[in-house]
């Protein structure tokens, strides 16, 4: 486990801070578009704090989304319907009430903060749920609620009246993962500030996969993949950064020569 969760350098400061315990954990639903044709219809958070547990502060607001068409795919999904937004503030008035936090947590943190552009700290619980839950069937939030699995029944007032894939109830089944997370890797930090570095430093690297999603392994535990295939792996053109960045971990962890390091990034 610990070198699924690796210490990250840090430079000591003569005035350091006390790092924050409070992490907003949120959520967006958008119009289901690529991201430079995409409008996020409604946004929800919660506030956990890392050292008691607690999660508090529940906000939502729907979010006008300027005439973008929500897709019928992303509709299917989260069942928000134009006339739920009629009169709906828009996406910068909706925004204001949530963007003022240390540090954010999603789910697939790329994801909602390439929609909310909030500035900050950010931590991606699905990465880190790799790291926390490795051998878990599968990583997605609904699956973890299942196989972790995650207790809801402490937050059931919260999700009253709620579904799953409104943003709001996604944010508080990620906050429950979130501490989840923090209560099998904090232990192995020095700090809380230790394990805030560890978890930004591993939501902004590649995704460790658990498994691949191609080839003759496909589904297979990495675990279980011969050296050779990723050793292929990893020398293929045109390979996700995700894969070759997994192969390179494991074949490291064997022990294997050849692991060479990934490129620093300009």
């Amino acid at each position: 486990m610990t070198d699924l969760f690796p210490p990250v350098p840090v430079t000591p400061s003569l005035f350091a801070e006390a790092p924050p315990r409070i992490v907003r954990v949120i959520d967006t639903e958008t119009a289901g578009h690529r991201l430079e044709e995409d409008a996020v219809i409604e946004i929800g958070s919660v506030d956990l704090d890392l050292v008691s547990g607690e999660i508090f502060h529940p906000m939502q607001s729907l979010c006008d989304p300027a005439g973008v068409a929500i897709n019928p795919h992303a509709r299917k999904v989260h069942h928000i319907s134009d006339g739920m937004l009629a009169g709906a503030p828009s996406f910068a008035e909706a925004a204001e009430a949530f963007r003022a936090a240390p540090v954010f947590a999603a789910q697939r943190a790329e994801f909602d903060r390439s929609r909310l552009r909030f500035s900050g700290r950010w931590l991606c619980t699905h990465k880190l749920a790799l790291r926390a839950f490795p051998s878990v069937k599968a990583h997605g939030l609904q699956s973890l609620v299942k196989y972790v699995p995650l207790d809801l029944s402490p937050v059931e007032p919260l999700l009253a009246g709620l579904a799953p894939h409104r943003a709001l109830y996604d944010a508080v089944c990620t906050a429950v993962l979130l501490r989840a997370i923090a209560a099998v890797l904090m232990p192995r930090c020095h700090d809380l500030a230790d394990f805030l570095d560890r978890a930004e430093a591993v939501s902004n690297a590649p995704t460790l996969l658990a498994s691949l999603r191609f080839g003759r392994h496909k589904g297979v535990p990495i675990a279980q993949v011969p050296d050779d295939y990723l050793d292929w792996l990893i020398r293929e053109p045109g390979m996700s950064a995700d894969a070759v960045f997994t192969a390179r971990h494991h074949l490291r962890t064997r022990g294997i020569r050849g692991a060479r390091a990934l490129p620093q990034r300009a």
